[in-house]
């Protein structure tokens, strides 16, 4: 069985929920390994700490540390430079399995994966 490993950058209004709606998902397929958010104090940052998420306060970070171990990055930061960044860090270090996934594609997901039960935050 192949396991996805996911790491989310932006834990505000979307990403929290995001993470909730992921941390939800009953498989073994797909597991949230690492989550980058600058303000350490949200409860959804101590959420992902409770669960052994690794935690980091930038996303460039994160994916520099993590390199090609994350499969799918939800890049839900809303900050261009960080995700232009993000773009150029694999570029650089040459990681061609890493897949940054933008919000439209995040709203997708979201909503199979609630089934349309939940609105998706704005």
């Amino acid at each position: 069985m192949r396991r996805i490993n996911v790491a989310i950058a932006g834990l505000g209004r979307v990403g929290s929920q995001f993470l909730d709606a992921l941390l939800s998902v009953r498989s073994d397929n797909v597991r949230v390994i690492a989550v980058a958010e600058p303000k350490e104090d949200l409860q959804s940052v101590k959420l992902a700490k409770e669960k052994g998420i690794a935690y980091f306060r930038d996303a460039r970070s994160m994916l520099e540390s993590l390199e090609d171990s994350i499969d799918v990055l939800f890049e839900l930061t809303g900050d261009a430079v960080v995700k232009s960044d993000l773009h150029e860090i694999l570029v650089k270090t040459g990681n061609k399995k890493t897949v940054i996934v933008p919000e439209p594609v995040a709203y997708l997901i979201w909503s199979l994966i609630t089934e349309g039960a939940k609105e998706y935050p704005r």
